[in-house]
């Protein structure tokens, strides 16, 4: 569960910026520079790995002035108990330990993050103080998202227990995965030609642009050809952009070694599948691109054994959840919940009928 999640469970209006990651996608040059051109965030003098200042773990660090108990006695009204002599507080360990609990992953919380933890767990102490004198914690409706929430919790807690367990990889265990997933973590050094399919000219008319654009296809089919003889990607596309009269320079040919989900699998594909030297073709809607395969090579060990570890964890992860459901079969009326999906069929889509 990470850090956002918690916010969103002490309170739906606050969220921490934390993006996810993403699979990086093949950019072409153009979608490159507007994305370098974007306006980062506003800077900071909070680091993201900020720790607190010497604060004793014994320390109040939540102080509430006003906010009492709820009765334990039949509800009379709904209003918030208060009153100028209660007082609840809360250490700094405590305050930790709440968060630490919420956030399995480890991810760093600076000060602005852990002020937006605090104003909403003091919201919910507020609200959740008014529900008990209303009675709320007497509803069924209370009871069962409760009982729920604890089976929800206690099999998150266990699926992350057992997930920091497989971590732990022996050395024999990366060895033994990597001599027998080399193709996996192989990498490969590409060059590519890119040719815009449409005319950059602003200025351009029409007319202008029909002729560029029946004149770049031609163009790509002659050029793919001349890179498949061994004639040199960067010299192709200056050539290429001087025939297309393209203004500006050529973007580089050369590019980062590709490895293994670094692309969209279609891309992927043809990477891996192409031997040193080979050229192919994977067009966008943007442009005409053209790879060849400059050189494959074997990742070394040391470089991707973060990776071995993870695909270790997670293989270990799947075949203790095939070991516990296995032997686990439950039967759903039909009449009452529908069909089954098929097997491959997107979530939330029924089975067609019978």
């Amino acid at each position: 569960m990470t850090l956002r999640l918690l916010i969103c469970v002490l309170a739906a209006s606050t969220a921490l910026a934390q993006a996810p990651a993403k699979t990086p996608t093949l950019k072409t040059p153009a979608e490159q520079s507007n994305t370098q051109s974007t306006p980062s965030a506003p800077p900071t003098l909070q680091r993201r790995d900020e720790v607190p200042s010497d604060v004793p773990p014994d320390q109040t660090v939540i102080a509430i002035q006003g906010l009492c108990p709820a009765a334990t006695d039949p509800a009379k009204n709904s209003a918030v108990p208060s009153t100028k002599e209660c007082s609840i507080k809360m250490t700094r360990e405590q305050f930790a330990n709440m968060v630490k609990a919420f956030n399995t992953n480890n991810q760093p919380v600076s000060s602005p993050e852990r002020r937006k933890l605090a104003e909403a767990y003091v919201d919910i102490l507020i609200f959740s103080e008014a529900a008990k004198s209303a009675g709320v914690d007497n509803s069924p409706t209370f009871t069962e998202i409760m009982r729920v929430l604890r089976l929800k919790t206690l099999a998150d807690l266990y699926l992350t227990q057992l997930s920091e367990q497989f971590r732990n990889a022996s050395q024999q265990e990366i060895e033994e995965n990597y001599k027998a997933n080399q193709g996996k973590y192989e990498s490969a050094k590409l060059s590519r030609i890119y040719l815009p399919k449409n005319d950059p000219d602003p200025q351009a008319t029409p007319d202008q642009k029909q002729a560029y654009q029946k004149k770049a296809a031609s163009l790509a089919d002659d050029i793919q050809a001349r890179a498949t003889k061994g004639e040199p990607l960067d010299k192709l596309e200056k050539e290429a952009y001087t025939t297309l009269q393209i203004s500006g320079t050529p973007p580089n040919t050369e590019m980062n070694p590709a490895r293994r989900g670094m692309f969209p699998p279609k891309i992927e594909q043809e990477i891996f599948s192409h031997k040193t030297g080979e050229v192919f073709r994977a067009d966008d809607a943007n442009g005409y691109l053209i790879f060849r395969v400059d050189s494959r090579e074997a990742a070394p060990i040391d470089s991707v054994k973060q990776d071995i570890v993870r695909d270790i964890a997670r293989s270990k992860l799947e075949e203790k959840v095939k070991e516990l459901k296995s032997p686990v079969h439950a039967n759903l009326e039909e009449k009452y919940f529908g069909p089954p999906a098929p097997a491959n069929a997107p979530a939330g889509q029924p089975a067609s009928p019978k």
